[in-house]
């Protein structure tokens, strides 16, 4: 879908980022279910890392900024129908995102073990799995929604706080 208007417009482009980030998950991770990944393994090391990146940081801003600025203003106008649905998808997928960032620090230090492989791996499978349905929701349903509601000025103003 296009978007005319900027804030919508940032928030696709997140998500496209992140399902970027996730194919990688699922292509250099989720595909080898079986020993750990060695030490000289750069592709496996790299998406672990820029998972922990989109879970630590884009991921969190992405959602403290919906709950902040656009959520109140949905309901507000009275479109906030779906804000509960995907608010309670943030808190679950924060709490995934918790462990995830947990089980790769404690790897970064001393390694995977064969069973906290395979507990990442579950963790992982769970976030992409979690990640992608919710973007399909906010994809259908919030985005629209915005481009609709914004008037220009309020779309300038969202789109200067999401950036800054």
């Amino acid at each position: 879908m296009s978007f005319m208007r900027s804030t919508p417009r940032l928030l696709h482009d997140e998500h496209l980022a992140t399902i970027a980030t996730l194919d990688a998950v699922e292509r250099v991770l989720l595909s080898r279910r079986g020993n750990p990944p060695s030490a000289g393994d750069v592709e496996a090391q790299r998406t672990i890392v820029k998972l922990s990146r989109l879970t630590e940081g884009e991921m969190l801003s992405h959602f403290d900024f919906e709950e902040q600025h656009l959520f109140p203003m949905l309901i507000e106008r009275g479109d906030g129908g779906m804000t509960d649905v995907l608010s309670e998808e943030h808190d679950l997928l924060r709490e995934t995102g918790q462990e995830l960032i947990a089980a790769s620090k404690a790897a970064a230090e001393s390694g995977f073990t064969p069973e906290s492989w395979r507990d990442y791996l579950r963790l992982c499978g769970e976030m992409v799995e979690r990640m992608i349905g919710h973007i399909q929701k906010e994809e259908m349903a919030l985005l629209p929604v915005l481009e609709d509601a914004l008037d220009p000025d309020a779309d300038a103003e969202l789109a200067a706080l999401h950036q800054g």
